[in-house]
């Protein structure tokens, strides 16, 4: 499941763990920091950064290998980044979001991406 466009601010989100171990703060290289928003430039960008981190996880895989890839494709970004990774889509299923949380007011889907490398 990778980060989504402009809707969580992960290295806030986890800032004590940062803290607690000492590591660097790195939320300017973060994909898809809600800082960033949501707008058509802030998707390019999330769209040419997450096919550059699945292109590197296509390169150490086996031809006609299979990378299963499970998002909240709400700006519907998915088919884009497919082509520019190069790779086969075999289908798109939609999954049903149960309300665990009871927070969700509205019916909550998300997509399962089933490529393959060529």
């Amino acid at each position: 499941s990778p980060p989504y466009v402009g809707l969580i601010d992960y290295h806030e989100q986890h800032r004590y763990a940062y803290e607690l171990l000492g590591l660097e703060d790195k939320r300017d290289s973060e994909i898809g920091a809600t800082k960033q928003g949501s707008s058509q430039k802030a998707q390019r960008a999330y769209q040419e950064s997450m096919a550059q981190v699945f292109q590197n996880v296509i390169g150490s895989m086996p031809r006609e290998g299979h990378l299963i890839v499970v998002a909240g494709d709400k700006y519907s970004l998915y088919d884009e980044i497919a082509r520019l990774c190069g790779v086969e889509v075999e289908a798109i299923l939609q999954r049903h979001v149960n309300r665990r949380t009871g927070r969700r007011s509205s019916e909550f889907y998300e997509s399962i991406f089933i490529w393959r490398k060529p």
